[in-house]
């Protein structure tokens, strides 16, 4: 028996189990790893989804000794999809294994938070929150253990690799017979474009954690079919809405970088300000999509909420600013409330 009287389900970890490891390899469905594991601990019970984790961690563990033991040589270059297994040319085969469990342990962290988060009615802020600095943590503690011990200099190794990525991009381009202003910057710039990738490696890990949490909240949401688990305000995406005083990390963000590049030219402040800027852009992106569900949601007809969504997709360079800028304004404007007063008065003036 588990916590609370709730039954052993032998079936539903392994279930659990084999569909997250079977999600880790798929290589495009990396990002739903958490999935499976959140169901379980949210339908089953914590125990439940600690075992289901605990089974598809050394089941992913075992893939990668399999790798390395059979095939040490030629493990760059197999067919299986196990993340890491490209590094292999510029970091050891522990660093790599080392990477892949970290990797994996990333996804098992925060789907564990989140199945808590799901059980306790914590909500979307309070649960993606929680599962975010969860995961940010670990990610940062594994990067200083990988540093520290001397099982990979992380970032010798890392330079290594994007100078290699950019000008294999380049080289691939000119062999297709492509031409264009984009590859003579490749070609020309690739070490600067490497060293830019490398600065910003902090943001970029910080943007893809949250949409891993962010995504993982949304098909838990579709997937888990128990009404009492989502049910609330706190649980209404249209209704995400993140702290006004977080406009003043906007600012100071903007401000530092601003000062590093132009006043003071120091490249510390540039480094602070740059990765804060495209982190806290990233959580503004999601507060305007968030007043973008709360308009949809008058739209009668879903395959204009779909088009609406697609489009997105399509033109994410260009909507993805304005719907950046839409998050931001959200802070002054709060279109949200001035929509419902508007349609409060409205249907008050037709009684």
């Amino acid at each position: 028996m588990t916590e609370a009287g709730t039954p052993l389900r032998p079936r539903s970890i392994g279930i659990g189990a084999l569909i997250a490891v079977c999600l880790y390899i798929s290589g495009l469905l990396v990002i739903l790893t958490p999935l499976p594991i959140v169901y379980v601990s949210a339908t089953s019970g914590r125990k439940n989804g600690i075992l289901t984790a605990a089974l598809s961690f050394l089941t992913v563990l075992a893939l990668y000794f399999a790798v390395f033991l059979f095939s040490p040589a030629s493990a760059g270059t197999l067919s299986i999809p196990l993340p890491g297994l490209g590094l292999v040319s510029h970091f050891s085969s522990v660093a790599v294994q080392l990477f892949g469990g970290g990797y994996f342990l990333f996804f098992i962290v925060v789907a564990l938070v989140l199945g808590e988060a799901v059980r306790r009615h914590w909500g979307l802020v309070k649960g993606g929150a929680g599962a975010l600095a969860a995961g940010l943590a670990l990610v940062v503690l594994l990067a200083l253990i990988l540093q520290f011990s001397g099982a990979a200099n992380i970032i010798t190794g890392i330079k290594g690799y994007l100078e290699f990525m950019v000008s294999e991009i380049a080289r691939l381009q000119q062999t297709a017979g492509v031409s264009n202003a984009q590859t003579a910057f490749l070609t020309d710039h690739g070490q600067e474009v490497a060293s830019f990738v490398m600065g910003v490696i902090p943001s970029l890990v910080f943007v893809f954690a949250l949409i891993a949490v962010v995504v993982n909240l949304l098909f838990s949401r579709r997937f888990i079919r128990l009404p009492h688990l989502f049910s609330g305000h706190m649980w209404d995406v249209a209704a995400f809405r993140i702290s006004d005083f977080l406009i003043w990390a906007v600012i100071l963000a903007a401000a530092a970088f601003f000062a590093g590049r132009y006043v003071v030219h120091a490249n510390f402040l540039e480094f602070i300000g740059i990765n804060a800027v495209i982190a806290m852009a990233a959580v503004y992106f999601f507060q305007g999509l968030a007043v973008t569900a709360f308009f949809l949601r008058r739209v009668r007809f879903p395959l204009i909420k779909i088009a609406v969504y697609i489009f997105i997709i399509l033109f994410f360079q260009t909507v993805g600013l304005l719907i950046v800028g839409l998050g931001l304004a959200d802070v002054w404007v709060d279109f949200r409330k001035r929509s419902q007063r508007a349609h409060t008065v409205h249907t008050d003036n037709a009684e």
